[in-house]
């Protein structure tokens, strides 16, 4: 929305960076805020939790992602695990980090695009001119990531969360998700756990940069480790350069293999 609009129009993200903001429900102040914005973005795919506690008018709601529901990730139960001080919680329905594919992005983008259109006719123009700009960039990514993950096949991959369903469908990267914390140590069957199902050069997504010691009693196992941060609760930096940052650490990780492989 921001690459969209001008300076013109404000563009808010109300979850605070420190929470899940799939779990985020509004105060008083934020729920008002919200029935006055003059639109109302949402991720959909069942990501927003508060949707049936503040009414917000249907004409200002916008789900970007509810021109591709035939493609959500139904998930086959509850998954119950933790994020930040919100403490644990249950994810059912369907998987919903859309956004961890290129692809749908894109989509979303799109959606994002039209609704800002009709919602502020004067600019539609402009948008569209940034539309097609976004667009480039959001393919950019997508290739980046065909380009390195392709190398990775035939790799085992665990995931510190199950919050990668899109990832792992569209780069073709299917593995095993776990219910890790980056900054919270695993207990002794924990680590025994990972050290029975991870085989050699079995590789571990994070979605955060774990912790020293954890980082290390990783390494000592001989397993490697990679951050794919999703981006859920993050508005600077923002979406995109974040997803740049995973694609250059994608690609420094690759070139380390090669350089060890050699």
């Amino acid at each position: 929305a921001q690459r969209l609009l001008d300076d013109s129009i404000e563009v808010h993200m109300l979850a605070p960076g420190d929470t899940d903001p799939a779990q985020w429900t509004p105060g008083v102040d934020e729920a008002l805020r919200l029935q006055n914005a003059a639109l109302v973005l949402l991720n959909g795919a069942g990501y927003e939790s508060w949707t049936n506690k503040v009414a917000v008018a249907g004409n200002r709601l916008v789900n970007t992602s509810g021109d591709f529901r035939e493609q959500w990730i139904e998930l086959d139960g509850e998954v119950t695990h933790s994020h930040g001080p919100a403490g644990e919680h249950a994810h059912g329905g369907h998987a919903f980090t859309t956004w961890m594919d290129m692809v749908l992005a894109r989509h979303q983008a799109e959606a994002t695009a039209r609704s800002l259109a009709r919602q502020f006719p004067e600019q539609g123009p402009a948008i569209k001119d940034r539309l097609a700009q976004l667009l480039v960039d959001i393919d950019a990514l997508d290739h980046a990531y065909r380009e390195h993950t392709a190398q990775l096949k035939g790799t085992q991959v665990i995931y510190s969360h199950p919050v990668y369903q899109y990832f792992e469908r569209a780069y073709e990267l299917p593995g095993t998700s776990l219910h890790w914390e980056p900054d919270a140590m695993p207990d002794d069957d924990e680590w025994q756990a990972l050290s029975g199902l991870a085989r050699d050069e079995a590789l571990f997504i994070w979605e955060a940069q774990p912790a020293p010691k954890i980082a290390g009693r990783m390494k000592a196992l001989g397993i490697s480790f990679l951050v794919i941060d999703p981006a859920a609760n993050t508005a600077d930096p923002d979406w995109l350069q974040v997803q740049r940052q995973n694609v250059d650490r994608l690609a420094l990780l690759i070139t380390q293999s090669e350089v060890m492989t050699q």
